[in-house]
Formats: C-alpha cells, sequence, structure tokens
C-alpha cells in the first residue's frame, strides 16, 4: 500500500480487507465526499467470517459507493475452492446480503470497463462484481494450479513465463 498510489490498504488473505472497505465508504458518505471505495477479495478468502459480517454492514449502511470485486478463479493455497471450503454460489451469497451482482469475464478488458461502469450506477446497495480468471492464464506451467499461489518463480521459470505471454 506504500508503493501503488490509491492502494490505501493491503489485508491479505484474513477478510479484513471488506471491513476497512466498509469504513472508508462510510467515512466518505459523511463527509459527503464522492469518492468510491474499491475491495477486491478472493474467492478463498470469503471463507472468512468476518466478510460476512461486513457484507450485512455494508448492506445495511446502503454503502452504494462500495464496489467488491471477487477474483473468482477457484483456487487457493490449499487447492481448490470446493476441497477446502465452497463459497460457492457466490453470486447468491452476495445478493443475499444486499449486493448487487455483476458477473464478468475478468481477463477481458471490456468486460471489466463495463462492470466499472455499471457498478458506479447503482444506487442505494453496495455492488459485487465476480470477475471469472484463471489462475497463472497464459504461463504455460503456472495455469490453473494453486501451489503458485505465494510462490516466486526462480530466474529460468520467470525466463519462460514472459515468452508464454509475450
Amino acid at each position: 500500500m506504500n508503493d501503488v498510489p490509491g492502494v490505501d490498504m493491503s489485508s491479505g488473505s484474513l477478510g479484513q480487507g471488506l471491513s476497512v472497505a466498509n469504513g472508508m465508504a462510510i467515512s466518505a458518505k459523511l463527509e459527503q465526499k464522492s469518492y468510491r471505495v474499491y475491495c477486491i477479495l478472493g474467492d478463498g478468502e470469503l471463507e472468512e467470517g468476518q466478510i460476512w459480517e461486513a457484507a450485512m454492514a455494508a448492506n445495511k449502511y446502503k454503502l452504494d459507493n462500495l464496489c467488491v470485486i471477487v477474483d473468482n478463479n477457484n483456487l487457493q493455497i490449499d487447492g481448490t475452492i470446493e476441497e477446502v471450503m465452497s463459497s460457492y454460489p457466490i453470486d447468491q451469497k452476495f445478493q443475499s446480503f444486499g449486493f448487487h451482482i455483476i458477473q464478468i469475464d475478468g481477463h477481458n478488458i471490456e468486460q471489466i470497463k463495463e462492470g466499472f461502469a455499471k457498478a458506479k450506477n447503482i444506487k442505494g446497495k453496495p455492488t459485487c462484481i465476480i470477475a471469472k480468471t484463471i489462475k497463472g492464464k497464459g504461463v504455460s506451467f503456472m495455469e490453473n494450479k494453486a501451489e503458485w499461489h505465494g510462490k516466486a518463480p526462480k530466474q529460468e521459470e520467470y525466463e519462460q513465463a514472459i515468452k508464454d505471454l509475450t
């Protein structure tokens, strides 16, 4: 968060990001500011109970200036979402907590832009953009492999990844 402009919090996988985002969105409303708050969550992170408490609060306070983006790649550090603790159906869960749902292909730039444009126009409730993605997309040895969740490539792997992506 100290190196990327506009990133005000980096919380990792413990489910705290949505609570912090709620606080920022509530602050904007109380101070009558027009900025929007964006919170990126991993689908594995949705296993944390704090996420759902924060989702309830986002709905209660009608945080229409809050946009949650779920990276739905179906993988986390320990395996697939279904193997560890399924958070599916993600769309129905967030909808039941009062969120407006937008589903996109997280690798399609036009769909991403359209999703964010739609989210800006939702009034009276928070929005959840569910971005279907493939972990490591385009890198032959990383694609859809859980073991690359938190591991940096060695030099020769890095070079192969760059070749795969160019």
